[in-house]
């Protein structure tokens, strides 16, 4: 089984909304709480590793959360995990990037199949380094907790459920929220869409 943690509460998850992407901003006291708690519950659940995205909300979360579960068990920071480099839009309010770039955010919302972060990545790009990650903890065969983003979670679920990048913006994750992900089969269907035979 693989367990997907969305990062807890930072302050610039309250309104007003701002852009994070790849700024490295810390948990709240919300955030810890949430943290401490996804812990507790993945106790009894035989983890036995916890990848986490470089970023710091991510690595706060992750370090809270090997804490809940006694210490002891391999934690590791994996880039491909981290959330989309958002480009300038990062650091910035939603409201000023709506009102500022109202075409590209209305790109964003339209199209994010195959819209890229001005000056940063595309979500296409981010869900390939997501799958290559996801694939290569599979291939460990051990039960792990993978704490990323937002973003990261709802582009592997596009993937699992067979769903194109179009449908990103239909699901929503909450901060400290887990997935379970169901691992029969995944590695080899990541594998396939990553490399397709013949290519």
């Amino acid at each position: 089984m693989l367990y997907l943690v969305r990062h807890g509460e930072t302050d610039w998850n309250r309104e007003p909304g701002r852009c994070q992407g790849w700024a490295n901003v810390a948990l709240n006291a919300t955030g810890r709480a949430q943290a401490r708690e996804r812990g507790q519950e993945l106790r009894g659940h035989g983890i036995e590793r916890i990848v986490a995205s470089h970023l710091l909300r991510a690595r706060e979360t992750a370090q809270l959360i090997l804490e809940e579960l006694g210490g002891g068990l391999p934690l590791s920071f994996d880039p491909r995990l981290a959330e989309t480099d958002r480009g300038r839009w990062e650091t910035r309010t939603f409201a000023e990037i709506m009102a500022s770039e109202p075409d590209a955010w209305r790109a964003y919302h339209e199209h994010p199949e195959t819209f890229r972060f001005p000056d940063g990545e595309s979500l296409a790009e981010q869900q390939r380094r997501v799958l290559t990650a996801v694939r290569d903890n599979l291939l460990t065969g051990k039960t792990t907790v993978l704490v990323t983003h937002g973003g990261s979670i709802r582009l592997l679920r596009c993937f699992v459920d067979g769903r194109g990048i179009e449908t990103f913006h239909t699901s929503e994750t909450s901060n400290g929220s887990v997935d379970e992900i169901e691992t029969e089969g995944l590695a080899e269907r990541i594998g396939a869409f990553l490399e397709p035979p013949g290519s």
